[in-house]
């Protein structure tokens, strides 16, 4: 009885051995799939001329290729709840980790929902954690344009001047006018608006001119940059101020 005994431990735990390394051998061929991408819930935007919303977004991820090769990183967005990637919903991350992306000219007024994505070379999708945002957003507090006028006129001549304008800084949304505030005061009593007319898009950090007729012959004028908002705000983007005398 007490050989027979001793048999059944020693199956036992020859039994168990080889479960073991059965298991362990099944971990090495199935490595842990170690993928991850986190978007960040804290988001930002852009309020574009056109009135349409650019959404700002970043995460961090983690892949070392364990679990496949990975042929895209992105973020994809929709508007209802685990987004899918298609040929019209990703951008492209970039960067090292933290990535970024802008999603460009959404429609305002919307909730959306998004979240990473590494596209594997098999053509299957992993998807990271999913955050909701809005494009219903309101720039009236927070945004920004600083301008200044240049003292010198880019060109004059017997039937007008051509001043230009500097923006230096533009933040949260674009203005749907930009140009040159005008008048014969010191004050802008009386003033008269010159819009540059071929402004296309937004308004970004560059130069702007207008030729600027009608002007009474050697006269001085007294000019300052001039932008307006859609909700009809004006601004002159600061303090900035030149003064010239027409031929």
């Amino acid at each position: 009885m007490k050989i027979k005994n001793l048999f059944k431990v020693a199956f036992l735990f020859l039994f168990t051995i080889t479960l073991n390394s059965c298991s362990s051998d099944e971990e090495s061929m199935n490595p842990l799939d170690d993928r991850a991408f986190t978007t960040d819930t804290d988001t930002d935007f852009f309020i574009n001329r056109d009135g349409t919303v650019n959404i700002l977004v970043t995460g961090e991820f983690t892949d070392s290729g364990i679990a496949g090769d990975v042929t895209r990183r992105g973020f994809v967005y929709g508007t209802a709840s685990n987004p899918e990637a298609n040929d019209n919903n990703t951008v492209t991350a970039s960067g090292p980790n933290p990535v970024h992306a802008t999603f460009m000219n959404l429609d305002a007024g919307n909730s959306i929902f998004i979240r990473g994505f590494f596209e594997m070379n098999d053509g299957t999708f992993f998807y990271g954690n999913e955050i909701q945002t809005s494009t219903d957003v309101d720039a009236s507090s927070t945004r920004l344009i600083a301008m200044t006028i240049k003292p010198d006129l880019f060109f004059q001549n017997s039937e007008g001047i051509t001043p230009e304008l500097q923006v230096t800084a533009i933040e949260k949304e674009s203005p749907i006018e930009i140009g040159f505030e005008y008048s014969l005061n010191q004050d802008f009593s009386n003033s008269s608006i010159a819009l540059d007319t071929d402004v296309s898009g937004n308004v970004f950090v560059t130069t702007y001119a207008e030729f600027i007729t009608g002007l009474t012959s050697n006269t001085v004028y007294y000019f300052r940059p001039y932008a307006k908002y859609a909700d009809n705000t004006v601004t002159n983007g600061g303090t900035s101020t030149a003064s010239f005398t027409t031929n």
